[in-house]
């Protein structure tokens, strides 16, 4: 494992945490209500995704959410294929969860 996966990744990590905790602030969504979480999870998780032509900002904020919580995954795997122990902060591990549950 080079310095340059740890240091990526943990910059990448931060930096979509970051992201991800703005968007739950403009949907007003706690991060710490295991209610919101798991009203979160099923809407990300939703096979269907309703898209207006119309979008408002609450309406954007969930689709780059959707896409966000899928970079969250698509992080995590890369750094485990090379052997990177990569940990997201609390607000990362209260999705994560509710995705799993």
């Amino acid at each position: 494992m080079g310095e340059y996966d740890l240091s990526y990744y943990k910059t990448e990590a931060e930096r979509l945490a970051t992201e991800i905790q703005r968007k739950l602030v403009i949907l007003d969504i706690d991060w710490k209500s295991e209610s919101d979480m798991r009203d979160l999870a099923s809407r990300v998780l939703a096979k269907e995704q309703k898209v207006s032509a119309s979008l408002d900002h609450r309406a954007i904020a969930w689709f780059e959410l959707r896409g966000m919580i899928g970079l969250m995954n698509t992080l995590m795997a890369e750094s485990a294929d090379k052997n990177v122990e990569l940990h997201g902060d609390d607000c990362w591990k209260a999705i994560a969860k509710a995705l799993w549950a």
